[in-house]
């Protein structure tokens, strides 16, 4: 996909990631889980977490940074919640998000939940969410993040150097990859999860 933008460095980070996608959407050909809800649910989410990572690369490589970067927040939640059915929800909670589409505890105590697993214990979503929460919610909700990048000079326009670019497609990228890892562990594929972990080690 050609990109709109000027940097080499945004472009070979954009090429790198559709390359990814392009390996995570050949890999999930076929794959077989649980159809029970506490594997059904968390692999719609993760593969949700997917999606919104597509959906950023193609907006960043079209030039639409502000509505990029408000997808950030949705890759990182779905994939919390789907990670917190999985491990951490009881039967009734998990119900209770099919049958009123609610999640009891706050996002901060999802992740605390989650990383008492040891699949967790790195500690890397907390991480996320202590330096990039507040972030996050400004660039969904139109906060002063947004609105700060929406000036050059005297005209209101994009703003978006290429450091902050840079920043949102790693980490994007990175989301995927650990969200397609969980639906390999989902799946038994163990193989997946180790060649998704190899390809998140590449700069």
């Amino acid at each position: 996909m050609e990109t709109s933008t000027s940097s080499e460095n945004v472009r070979t980070a954009i090429s790198m990631a559709q390359d990814d996608l392009a390996w995570i959407r050949a890999s999930l050909e076929g794959l077989e889980i649980k159809g029970d809800h506490r594997h059904r649910i968390p692999g719609q989410l993760f593969d949700l977490s997917i999606e919104h990572h597509a959906g950023i690369i193609t907006l960043i490589s079209m030039a639409t940074y502000a509505s990029a970067f408000a997808l950030v927040r949705c890759a990182f939640e779905c994939f919390v919640r789907g990670a917190w059915i999985h491990y951490c929800a009881s039967e009734q909670e998990i119900e209770a998000f099919v049958e009123k589409d609610t999640i009891a505890p706050k996002f901060g105590d999802l992740i605390k939940a989650i990383e008492e697993r040891p699949e967790f214990s790195v500690k890397f979503l907390s991480t996320v969410k202590q330096s990039a929460w507040s972030a996050m919610n400004g660039y969904t909700h139109g906060g002063v993040h947004q609105v700060s990048r929406r000036l050059q000079g005297d005209y209101i326009e994009p703003a978006f150097d290429d450091d902050s670019l840079l920043e949102v497609v790693s980490f994007c990228r990175t989301m995927a990859l650990i969200a397609f890892g969980q639906i390999g562990s989902l799946a038994g594929r163990s193989d997946l999860v180790d060649q998704a972990t190899d390809r998140m080690k590449k700069a």
